[in-house]
């Protein structure tokens, strides 16, 4: 069967009435593809759903319709269609009790099949949040793992930046190829480019809606085999996440933050309620050597020694290294994106803590 015919059939299945997650995946799981189960008896199909008082499949020839509109909007976004029980779905989501019945994903599906860790938080984050949140993006994607997030404004989008341009996987609550929220249309775009993954469940062309995102939220928990909350008030949208990922067996951890500061309410929360303390930012198997994880490049790695832990002028870094100030600014903008570098407001830079 080829991809194409496999696709059209699972957005049939899934697109026929009274059949959602659930019943796809019994449905899978009884006849093993979505087109053996279009083509099975009802009285069998009826027994794999529980639908006894209504026959689906009579309604077959309008869900066609529609997954052959889904299967052509895809070929020309040239969008991979990840299908529940083919090959290539992310074991991990089996974990759930309703796995989606397919995943849209542009760039690098094959991200999906690594070890992920998901870095969430606060849309509303502050300047300490941002840089921790690039920070670990940073230090997770050195390791080769997938840093998975919601490229929601704040923590989530910091998180890419930092993975960048090592493997991250964007889950949005929109189709694949509408940017959301549109103020990250640039972030969507350098995951594209950078080798990195858009996701989604809903089919191209679908809007971001409120009710999309918890829905989004329990794939991210599902993806990763650790979550690590940032920053997030106590009705924050990573506490779902991070609910969602205790219940599926995966480890929370949170970041610490100040008890006055509404931000890390929900954060501070979690830690109470046991969940594991992110006390520094770095490559989970620890530093290497005195001076931590550094860059292969040898012009990098003296660039990464000259940084201070404070603030200082790029003319300064320059200085330090004998380069002048236009050499060195674009290794600082490499440094940045593998998160070994924080910019300041001013436009200072300092070392990353523990990213190096």
């Amino acid at each position: 069967m080829t991809p194409e015919r496999e696709a059209t059939s699972a957005f049939t299945l899934a697109g026929l009435p009274g059949i959602g997650a659930r019943r796809f995946r019994a449905l899978i799981d009884r006849f093993g593809t979505a087109e053996a189960a279009l083509g099975a008896a009802p009285a069998a199909f009826a027994a794999a759903t529980g639908l006894t008082h209504a026959n689906p499949l009579a309604r077959r020839s309008d869900a066609a319709r529609r997954a052959a509109r889904i299967t052509r909007q895809c070929g020309e976004l040239g969008a991979s269609v990840l299908v529940y029980g083919a090959p290539g779905y992310p074991p991990a989501l089996g974990d759930l009790p309703a796995p989606p019945p397919v995943l849209f994903v542009l760039g690098r599906a094959d991200l999906l099949l690594r070890r992920c860790v998901a870095i969430v938080g606060s849309r509303r984050a502050t300047a300490y949040g941002r840089r921790v949140s690039r920070g670990l993006g940073a230090s997770f994607a050195q390791t080769g793992r997938c840093v998975v997030s919601g490229m929601a404004m704040g923590i989530d989008a910091e998180a890419h930046l930092g993975a960048l341009p090592g493997p991250t996987a964007a889950v949005l609550g929109s189709g694949v190829d509408v940017p959301s929220p549109p103020r990250n249309r640039a972030l969507y775009g350098r995951i594209l480019d950078e080798g990195g993954a858009i996701v989604s469940e809903f089919p191209p062309g679908a809007p971001a809606e409120p009710h999309h995102f918890p829905r989004r939220n329990r794939i991210i928990a599902a993806l990763a085999r650790d979550v690590i909350v940032v920053e997030a008030s106590n009705r924050s949208g990573a506490l779902i996440t991070a609910e969602i990922a205790l219940d599926l067996g995966r480890d929370v951890h949170a970041v610490p933050g100040p008890i006055d500061r509404a931000t890390a309410a929900g954060a501070n929360r979690l830690i109470a309620d046991g969940a594991g303390v992110v006390l520094e930012i770095g490559p989970l198997e620890g530093p290497a050597g005195a001076e931590g994880r550094l860059p292969d490049e040898p012009e990098l790695r003296e660039l990464v020694l000259a940084l201070p832990a404070a603030p200082v002028a790029v003319e300064e870094v320059a200085a330090r290294t004998g380069r002048a100030p236009e050499a060195v600014a674009p290794l600082l903008t490499i440094l940045e994106i593998r998160g070994f570098l924080t910019p300041t407001r001013d436009g200072r830079v300092m070392r990353t803590p523990g990213g190096a």
